[in-house]
């Protein structure tokens, strides 16, 4: 995999736009973070292409053409660096740069009818919170470090097994919810929350 990965971005003067999505997806899925944000942010930056760019409404030309597919592609990329759901495992914040010290998300489809939320701060995740809309069985990469508490929404523990480092394995009903915490920790706020940039930023629309 990595040898072909490697030949297809020796060849870089072939590529449009969105082959920096698509790359950055696929190093997303390799487990190397800083090579999948490097390959989004060139596009995401504007920068031109085979005549191809991003443009500041969030579309996208090829020449002359405006088309959509690209940016969509862009921000599944950004999917792709805090969820991942595949062969049976939920992995949150799985491919995340440590230029991302800080992330929030809320809400994201999770293969099994998972709902995902969970809050990354100073470079740590701080929780965890997995709503299954069906009943399945959860297995969970959690990327929390040490220890950890499992509770449901209403703060009483819940079974779980240690099947891997960072992983666990537990029964959800369907409706139920699963809080996973560094052990020790208070009970957080859930909430969504605004992330600051890091250092300077383009605002994204049309001017007025």
């Amino acid at each position: 995999m990595r040898r072909s990965m490697d030949h297809w971005v020796s060849m870089q003067q072939l590529w449009h736009g969105y082959s920096y999505a698509t790359a950055s997806s696929m190093y997303s899925g390799m487990d190397e973070p800083e090579k999948a944000l490097d390959f989004l942010t060139f596009f995401t930056d504007l920068k031109v292409v085979a005549d191809c760019q991003m443009t500041v409404n969030t579309m996208y030309r090829e020449g002359k053409n405006l088309a959509l597919e690209s940016p969509l592609s862009a921000a599944q990329s950004m999917l792709d660096m805090v969820v991942q759901s595949h062969e049976g495992v939920v992995k949150v914040f799985p491919s995340v740069s440590e230029h991302w010290a800080d992330a929030s998300i809320a809400s994201l489809r999770a293969q099994g009818a998972f709902l995902v939320d969970a809050d990354r701060s100073g470079g740590a995740t701080r929780w965890v919170r997995v709503h299954s809309e069906a009943g399945a069985p959860l297995t969970l990469d959690h990327s929390i470090r040490g220890g950890i508490e499992v509770r449901d929404a209403h703060g009483r523990p819940l079974h779980r097994r240690e099947t891997g480092p960072g992983r666990i394995t537990l029964a959800l009903p369907r409706g139920g919810t699963a809080v996973v915490t560094p052990q020790g920790s208070r009970r957080p706020r859930t909430d969504p929350r605004d992330v600051p940039s890091n250092g300077g930023w383009t605002r994204w629309g049309l001017p007025g």
